[in-house]
């Protein structure tokens, strides 16, 4: 009799748990049926609401004055990898839509099916992208189109690969700010002589990736009897320290005129001038006293870090690699300033840091400094005591925004620029910002934060290892026992 009622005990229970279930699954699935049809009842749970379009970027779709047309080119042939992302382009895109119905179209396109899309693509110069993947146990290679075209009457931007989700945001959100201007926003180079040999541009680089969205020019602001006043036309202008340049006075105020006057300016400046044969000189560019004006101060010291980049120290005939303290990697970032949505680690060569204003940019806090006397051999560079080692401000903007001072000449000179940062990508964000007034400000990474644990000392991380594996099979066991006993 026992036994049966036990029997009889435990099949009403069964009975209760799944009726529980598909009263859960039933109620779940009228809930998504009744409320998926109405797109205003959604809420962004993620860290700093990364899933909800910025405030700028719906000002600008809100301000559009014409049609502008979206193309997401996709092919149907994807890896199967990236169809995740691909639904993530495609949610993006329509809550872009959704914010001005009558003045954004958006097209889904695929290439691969289509004839006239595929021309289209071609015509676009959309690249095709090599993607790799393991299919039934062979390694294969396939072309896709996975890229984005914009168009505003007869303007067109296009953004050839779309796989990093997290900056999607603001390129498509700078692409449509730059479509809808009705001239280029006009870039000035202050500080430096225009070359047009290319083996002798230290600013190749950087100007062909300026001259895509700005119309950029070398200005000449010294006149043989006064400084000339800088054109306000100049959104914003970059001023460079070039290692050697003195400002004079009349330069300096001309400068100070146009920032007073509403232009912003990006600082290229050293704290401490460093030639290529290692030695030092003070900085005689005149520029500590304008910074000091706008409430940043560039400090007379050079950063070293044991985040390091390599630098190549052999010859033609043998390379020598070896991680250079004076080249500092970071990426420390502000995270609340729209400059850093698609910037994974900047370089920094012979960087000095900054006080003052609002920080943007830090060190690691294995980072130290030296001081009047410099060692920059890499063979004569003596270790840092465990008290040198701290944080340091190494980019810093002024607080009303209307400069910026990076503390390193070299940042985006043709030789210095490191495959594995993304110095360019970061001053570009800073002139879209500037020279766009402010309307691509707060555009946020489209990612979801992760905190991982805290570096911890080796002894420490021990501890924890050995207290999952024995600790809490123990507590479990603990637990087990004491159960058992009662029952008993």
């Amino acid at each position: 009799m026992k036994k049966l009622s036990l029997l009889k005990l435990f099949n009403l229970i069964q009975l209760k748990i799944s009726a529980i279930c598909l009263l859960v699954i039933g109620g779940f699935v009228i809930f998504n049926v009744l409320f998926s049809s109405i797109s205003f009842l959604r809420y962004d749970f993620s860290y700093g609401k990364a899933y909800t379009l910025s405030t700028s970027t719906k000002k600008i779709l809100h301000n559009l004055h014409d049609v502008v047309t979206i193309k997401f080119f996709s092919s149907s042939d994807l890896p199967t990898r990236l169809l995740p992302l691909k639904n993530e382009v495609i949610d993006l895109l329509n809550e872009y839509q959704k914010e001005n119905k009558s003045r954004l179209t958006i097209k889904i396109l695929d290439p691969k099916k289509d004839q006239k899309v595929l021309t289209e693509a071609q015509e676009l110069r959309l690249p095709q992208l090599q993607f790799s993947q393991l299919e039934q146990d062979k390694y294969a290679v396939t072309s896709s189109y996975f890229g984005i075209a914009l168009s505003y009457g007869d303007k067109k931007e296009i953004l050839p690969q779309v796989t990093d989700i997290e900056s999607l945001e603001y390129n498509l959100t700078a692409s449509i700010y730059k479509l809808t201007n009705k001239e280029l926003i006009k870039l000035g180079i202050v500080g430096k002589t225009e070359t047009f040999n290319p083996n002798e541009d230290d600013l190749a680089t950087f100007k062909s990736v300026m001259r895509q969205q700005f119309d950029l020019s070398y200005l000449n602001i010294l006149d043989e009897s006064s400084a000339k006043e800088i054109d306000p036309s100049f959104k914003t202008i970059l001023v460079f320290d070039a290692n050697k340049k003195e400002y004079t006075s009349q330069e300096i105020d001309a400068i100070k005129k146009y920032i007073d006057n509403g232009g912003k300016a990006i600082f290229f400046v050293d704290g401490v001038w460093v030639e290529d044969s290692l030695t030092t000189a003070p900085a005689k560019h005149n520029l500590f006293s304008l910074l000091a004006g706008y409430g940043i101060t560039l400090n007379t010291n050079l950063i070293l870090s044991a985040n390091a980049e390599l630098v190549n120290f052999g010859n033609s005939q043998m390379s020598f690699l070896s991680p250079y303290p004076f080249w500092l990697k970071t990426n420390k970032f502000n995270t609340k300033a729209s400059y850093f949505s698609n910037i994974q680690q900047l370089t920094f060569p012979w960087a000095s840091s900054v006080s003052g204003g609002s920080g943007l940019i830090k060190t690691t806090d294995k980072s130290w400094e030296q001081k009047n006397n410099y060692l920059l051999n890499p063979q004569n560079i003596p270790q840092p005591q465990r008290d040198d080692l701290k944080v340091f401000t190494i980019v810093s903007e002024s607080g009303n925004k209307n400069i910026l001072v990076i503390p390193s000449s070299r940042f985006v000179l043709e030789r210095f620029l490191s495959r594995t940062s993304d110095n360019l990508e970061f001053v570009l964000n800073a002139v879209n910002d500037f020279a766009s007034g402010g309307e691509l400000s707060g555009i946020r990474q489209r990612a979801i934060s992760f905190y991982p644990l805290p570096d911890l000392a080796d002894n420490m991380k021990d501890v924890f290892k050995y207290g999952n594996i024995i600790v809490l099979p123990l507590l479990f066991g603990l637990y087990g026992f004491i159960r058992l006993m009662k029952r008993r």
